[in-house]
């Protein structure tokens, strides 16, 4: 019955697909994908192969099996997070199969089903299965590293049905990522050895082949969970019930003392407050405020002024680089509103550029607990955050002209699925905004040192700032150049 299930799943999915307008489009973007994703599957095979001789180097007194355990909770702490913003969850059009001769049953195997084919549950897999054998030609082992393997790869299918929870509610989504972090930073900076607990766990499995039990168990339980959980969607009438909801973003009258301007930065706010999918957009560069962590924690990173310098542009300007790159995009589905009204059109791009200027002294302030790695650290990140307010956003905002990509505001997205919004434009303006920072400071810093290469970066934004109303009216004449063209695209949609 389930096979069934899948099978029938599939073929609604492939008619779906080929039967959507601009298919040869996606078709095309698939393939891509799917090259990416065979070389990443190609580079963890590999890993696989060679990650037995690299534990035996690092740490030779060591098993490898608990060398890989200390890893393990960050692996699916960091996996249930990609999932959450990457994985498309399999859910085809349910309600037109809800008047059909098909059981509720028959549809929720189907969705749990495939979702079980996703790429994030290939990669323990493909990772440490050349391992285990790798691992069974070098030492003396017994069925117990094959048990601990199978263990894990419950864990990550615990992973793939605990994501559907986690799309419901970003509670949940929020909570385990601060749970994850807060346990990382009391392990690594404060010495409390949180999440240790599952390191030992992981360990217990390993030397005692029954504990597997726990994991299967567990796993069994999520999809029963996850089982009634969906099947308790498949309503015709699920979302439609009727009820008081207060209007979230109505106030902001703060605004109204700028006019017009005040319009647009209003319109933006409520945009992020009401709409999930900009929302995610937020979320994401919110995440970025983490990304000095990765670096201002390793030794091999802080002897490189250069990876400190991308990490203090990606810390500072993480909105800038996310929900700014959309510009104008976000207001496709009414642009054309927009372009009918009598308002300068230099006061809604004043809007978007104060709207990522703000957003890059917040993030600063947010920034100030990496005092703790140092002044020099924290000097960094103050530079990079006056070059992305005082070139960085500037920019951004020129690269949105060139922007004629469509956002669809009704659909939660996930990466890839909307491949309107696919911009060869955008990726090749995000290099000036993560390249050109580091050769500002690199170059003063190879002849004069690392403060002439901070005075450089400081300059270059403050030379934006003193220019702004030049560069201004150059990036309104492009705008107003190419707004024909936008109109157009937009209105494919």
């Amino acid at each position: 019955m389930a096979s069934y299930a899948v099978i029938d799943s599939i073929k609604l999915s492939k008619k779906k697909f080929f039967r959507a307008p601009q298919w040869e489009l996606k078709l095309a973007i698939r393939i891509l994908i799917s090259f990416v994703v065979l070389y990443f599957l190609a580079a963890f095979l590999f890993l696989g192969v060679g990650i037995y001789f690299i534990a035996q180097k690092s740490a030779p007194e060591q098993n490898p099996v608990f060398l890989i355990n200390q890893f393990l909770i960050y692996y699916f702490g960091i996996d249930l997070l990609i999932r959450y913003f990457v994985q498309n969850l399999p859910i085809t059009n349910i309600k037109p199969l809800l008047i059909q001769p098909i059981s509720k049953n028959k549809i929720v195997q189907g969705v749990m089903l495939r979702s079980l084919g996703s790429f994030f549950n290939w990669i323990p897999l493909v990772i440490l299965l050349p391992f285990c054998i790798v691992y069974t030609l070098n030492e003396t082992t017994t069925y117990t590293l094959w048990i601990w393997l199978l263990g894990v790869l419950f864990f990550a299918g615990i992973n793939n049905f605990l994501v559907f929870f986690i799309n419901k509610s970003r509670v949940v989504a929020v909570g385990l990522f601060l749970l994850l972090l807060l346990g990382s930073v009391f392990q690594n900076v404060l010495g409390v050895p949180l999440l240790s607990f599952f390191e030992k766990g992981y360990d217990f499995l390993f030397l005692n082949p029954e504990a597997v039990a726990a994991p299967f168990l567990l796993f069994i339980l999520t999809i029963g969970v996850q089982y009634v959980f969906l099947k308790k969607q498949l309503y015709l009438d699920k979302g439609f019930s009727g009820k008081k909801e207060r209007i979230v973003g109505s106030g902001l009258t703060v605004f109204d003392r700028v006019g017009s301007l005040g319009v647009f930065i209003k319109n933006d706010i409520r945009l992020i407050l009401r709409n999930v999918r900009a929302r995610q957009v937020v979320f994401m560069g919110f995440l970025f405020l983490f990304y000095g962590i990765i670096f201002f924690t390793q030794e091999v990173y802080m002897e490189s002024y250069v990876m400190l310098i991308f990490a203090g542009i990606f810390t500072t300007g993480g909105f800038m680089l996310t929900f700014g790159q959309l510009v104008p995009a976000w207001d496709s589905e009414y642009f054309s509103f927009l372009m009918c009204q009598n308002i300068p059109y230099r006061n809604y791009l004043k809007s978007k550029l104060y709207l990522m200027m703000f957003s890059v002294v917040l993030s600063l302030i947010l920034s100030l607990p990496y005092l703790y790695f140092g002044i020099k650290i924290m000097t960094i990140i103050l530079a990079t955050a006056i070059f992305n307010f005082g070139m960085g956003s500037f920019i951004t905002l020129y690269s949105g002209a060139f922007n004629a990509t469509p956002v669809k505001l009704n659909v939660k997205a996930k990466a890839f699925e909307n491949t309107q919004n696919f911009s060869f434009s955008q990726l090749l303006f995000t290099l000036p905004k993560i390249v050109l920072p580091v050769l500002v400071f690199y170059v003063p810093f190879q002849f004069f040192g690392f403060t002439a290469g901070i005075i450089g970066l400081c300059l270059t934004g403050l030379l934006g700032l003193l220019f702004n109303g030049f560069l201004l009216s150059r990036i309104e004449k492009t705008y107003q150049k190419r707004k024909h063209q936008t109109l157009s695209s937009f209105q494919k949609t």
